[in-house]
C-alpha cells in the first residue's frame, strides 16, 4: 500500500454488495473508489468542520453552478403561478 493508506474490510449485505458491483460495472469505477468517496461524503455531512475539511480534500471538486442554474425548478413554478394569478 502506498501513501500511508490502510486496508479496511467492510461487510455488506448481499443486496448492497450486488448494487455496488453493478454500479462499478456500469461506471468503470473500482469498489475502493466508490467506498472512499462514500465515506468521505458521509464525514462531510455528519462530522462537522474538523473531519469535514479532511474529507472534502479527498472528494473530487463539485462542478460550478451559476446563480441562475442553482435556482430550484419549484421556485420558478411558484413564481410563474403567482404571475398568472396577478394577471387574472
Amino acid at each position: 500500500m502506498t501513501n500511508g493508506s490502510r486496508l479496511l474490510s467492510v461487510r455488506l449485505d448481499a443486496a448492497l454488495a450486488e448494487a455496488l458491483e453493478r454500479h462499478c460495472a456500469q461506471t468503470g469505477a473500482t469498489r475502493s473508489e466508490i467506498v472512499k468517496q462514500s465515506v468521505a461524503q458521509y464525514i462531510v455531512e455528519h462530522a462537522g468542520p474538523t473531519l469535514g475539511g479532511l474529507a472534502e480534500a479527498l472528494l473530487p471538486p463539485a462542478p460550478m453552478r451559476t446563480a441562475r442554474a442553482a435556482r430550484a425548478p419549484r421556485q420558478k413554478r411558484f413564481r410563474d403561478y403567482v404571475r398568472e394569478k396577478r394577471r387574472r
